[in-house]
């Protein structure tokens, strides 16, 4: 069986996705912009997610959701579907256009874990030496000042979601809405706090010696290189509550997988067999039943 992902009903999560060879497939664009707005908004509302924050770089992008329903890999399957119909049409490509592994995604156990990766996502293009502020990136970013609004954003019309059916069956327009986060008692106090963190984090970032490459570089990128160095890429190396996941929280994920195949391996003989909770792959695609919590 494929490797087990572990979904959790009401779970709130961190999730990377990356281009494929990290090339610059998101390059910045208004029109691209849009695109990426009208989708996570109209595939959100579809499944039930909870968007909370999201950064769409060069060559990947990340997102901060709550997923209430366990609808998590269907969002994400229809995301980057819909993402490369409308990305490889533009570039005049066919291909994969995301890396051959899965998407990465990690479960936020406490407010301050939450709270440094809200403050590590809208930070990214200046981690990358891109902008020297957030608000100067020319893709799509949410902000602290964005939590609790709703946009909405009107379908692109271009024929850039082609005749299958479920281009034909988008809506007219989309509500690209950033939710409260859990742990955060009101919508205020969520922005204050991610608002005074990101500021502290800005302070550190700027205390570097280099230079930053400006907006007007990120829009001129080839769409089909990919960076020179290492910095340029996505990495959790950078947010400590990340990488500094205990033993125990490594080995408990480690044990959860392998009762999973143990149970995989007792279902093939037996289609009684129930599977421990968070099991995603078998619920949904063969029936099979989890172990009562």
């Amino acid at each position: 069986m494929s490797h087990p992902r572990r979904v959790l009903e009401g779970s709130t999560l961190a999730v990377v996705r990356r281009c494929s060879e990290r090339r610059f497939f998101l390059r910045p664009s208004r029109r691209l912009n849009r695109v990426i707005r009208f989708l996570l908004g109209t595939y959100a509302r579809k499944h039930g997610i909870e968007l909370h924050a999201f950064a769409f770089m060069g060559n990947h992008f990340h997102l901060i959701l709550t997923d209430p329903r366990r609808r998590l890999p269907k969002f994400m399957e229809q995301l980057d579907a819909m993402l490369t119909r409308v990305i490889n049409k533009h570039l005049g490509r066919q291909g994969r256009l995301w890396e051959s592994k899965p998407y990465t995604h990690w479960i936020f156990e406490t407010r301050e874990e939450l709270l440094q990766h809200l403050v590590y996502v809208a930070a990214n293009p200046v981690e990358a030496w891109v902008v020297r502020t957030p608000d100067r990136w020319p893709g799509v970013l949410s902000l602290p000042a964005h939590v609790g609004k709703i946009q909405r954003v009107r379908c692109p019309r271009e024929g850039l979601f082609g005749r299958g059916r479920e281009g034909s069956a988008l809506a007219p327009e989309s509500e690209l809405e950033l939710h409260v986060p859990p742990f955060f008692e009101s919508e205020e106090r969520c922005r204050r706090l991610y608002q005074v963190a990101l500021d502290a984090y800005l302070e550190e970032l700027h205390a570097r010696e280099g230079s930053y490459s400006g907006r007007d570089s990120a829009k001129r990128l080839d769409p089909f290189s990919a960076p020179r160095d290492a910095r340029s890429g996505p990495t959790f190396s950078l947010i400590p509550a990340l990488t500094n996941a205990t033993k125990e929280k490594r080995l408990e994920l480690k044990l959860w997988r392998r009762s999973v195949r143990d149970a995989f391996h007792r279902w093939r003989n037996n289609k009684s067999t129930r599977f421990p909770e968070g099991t995603w792959q078998m619920v949904e695609r063969y029936g099979a039943e989890i172990v009562p919590a």
